[in-house]
């Protein structure tokens, strides 16, 4: 019995001793700091909709995908990573600053860029500072030869290529590839290019801007590219949001096809510039909406904005995942495409209708409602109010019925000219018996 009782006493101090030491260097969760996290994995449950999406294809930026990657070959990644060494020390050669002054500043950055990452970074100092130093002069050096593309076009093996030019910049805007922004500006900073060009706020955004997809460079430093992308869109906005103000659910708008058969009208923003935000509703029954340009990187540009907010932002900040969501409630198939591409709302690169409906309707997959600020509330409410008017919605479902194709509107043609020729053939019956 006294053995059995020691054996017992001796298992608890084993485990004692083991989760003590476990806990030696743990914190609570609130110990954290959490406020500077802001590069995040997507969620499995929305990477799954699409992976590709959100994996860069041809350079890997930051220590995610390296360590996802790790042990994979593939010749187009580690001949990125021997180009990335070949801009480093084109980057040096260009500053004149020795290594060691680099070293020492990101020695000295090194937990803030850690706790940037919402998940812990395996790497040991040396692995993780080289990779930055790597990754982040790769990234000032691209930047400064795209800024003077012309003298460059000839002798750079990047710009010499569009698809691999147009792939990096793809790469560099996903929410998994990337770099804290205040590292890479601290490093241009450092090396004096803000004396020689603009600074590197601007010279990130004239690179990695998009046709029709913000047209302003925002004034505050982005938390990286993928946020950069957001703020641009946000800064070009005419609409003032404030955090104050409630945030409320929508749970249904109806569909472009059905508000044009309702009799409302689409009419695109005179001002091509005009923010993707920025959609008017006027009481005549006319809803204004920028030009929106869908190309095959649209998908990859929008999926990883919304894949941002949804980790870091709440309810009162994801404007691009509420516009995402009206975007999908006015577009449910082809025709309702059709609509917004003949009123010159959509300029569809993509050709195919269809593949823009799927694309639209899938940005959202496994992804919560989001609650509407108040001016896309109002606007949302005054869209169905408008085809709910019992004038309009029988409008709608007469020609929805009976004129939505040709066939459909022959038939209804003829059954009308039908019973009119039978109510004239029983006048003329009714007369001629008198």
């Amino acid at each position: 019995m006294e053995g059995q009782i020691s054996d017992s006493l001796s298992k608890q101090q084993c485990l004692k001793t083991k989760l003590t030491n476990e806990l030696q260097n743990v914190q609570p969760p609130e110990m954290y700091a959490f406020d500077m996290q802001c590069i995040y994995r997507v969620p499995p449950v929305i990477r799954e909709t699409n992976p590709k999406a959100y994996t860069p294809q041809i350079v890997s930026i930051g220590p995610l995908h390296k360590a996802r990657d790790a042990g994979k070959e593939d010749i187009i990644f580690e001949s990125m990573e021997e180009l990335k060494v070949k801009y480093l020390k084109a980057f040096l050669n260009r500053t004149q600053i020795p290594m060691g002054t680099f070293v020492v500043t990101l020695q000295a950055l090194e937990d803030k860029i850690r706790s940037c990452y919402a998940v812990r970074i395996k790497y040991n100092s040396d692995d993780f500072l080289k990779m930055i130093l790597i990754d982040g002069c790769f990234i000032i050096e691209l930047f400064l030869r795209l800024y003077r593309y012309n003298y460059w076009r000839g002798k750079d093996p990047v710009l010499l290529k569009d698809w691999m030019r147009m792939q990096i910049k793809s790469d560099l805007i996903l929410l998994e590839n990337q770099l804290p922004f205040f590292v890479l500006k601290q490093l241009y900073n450092l090396a004096g290019m803000n004396q020689e060009f603009p600074s590197f706020l601007h010279i990130s955004f004239n690179c990695l801007k998009r046709v029709g997809c913000g047209t302003w460079c925002p004034t505050e430093s982005p938390k990286h590219f993928t946020d950069l992308m957001r703020t641009s869109i946000i800064s070009s906005s005419k609409f003032v949001l404030r955090k104050e103000e409630e945030c409320k659910v929508i749970k249904h708008v109806y569909s472009a096809g059905q508000l044009r058969e309702a009799g409302l009208k689409f009419k695109v923003s005179p001002n091509e510039n005009e923010c993707l935000l920025d959609l008017t509703y006027s009481s005549d029954g006319v809803l204004t909406m920028p030009i929106l340009n869908i190309a095959d990187d649209s998908e990859v540009f929008f999926r990883n904005i919304v894949a941002f907010e949804e980790c870091h932002l709440s309810d009162d900040t994801n404007i691009i995942t509420q516009y995402r969501k009206i975007l999908d409630f006015l577009i449910n198939t082809e025709k309702d495409v059709n609509v917004l591409v003949d009123k010159k709302i959509i300029v569809n690169w993509m050709g195919d209708a269809n593949a823009v409906a799927t694309m639209v309707n899938s940005l959202g997959s496994n992804i919560g409602m989001p609650r509407f600020n108040p001016v896309y509330f109002s606007l949302c409410n005054s869209l169905n109010d408008f085809y709910e008017s019992p004038c309009n919605k029988y409008k709608a479902i007469f020609k929805h019925d009976y004129f939505n194709t040709p066939w459909k509107i022959a038939s209804t043609v003829a059954a009308i000219v039908l019973l009119l020729l039978t109510l004239i053939q029983t006048i003329c019956s009714i007369n001629s018996l008198f």
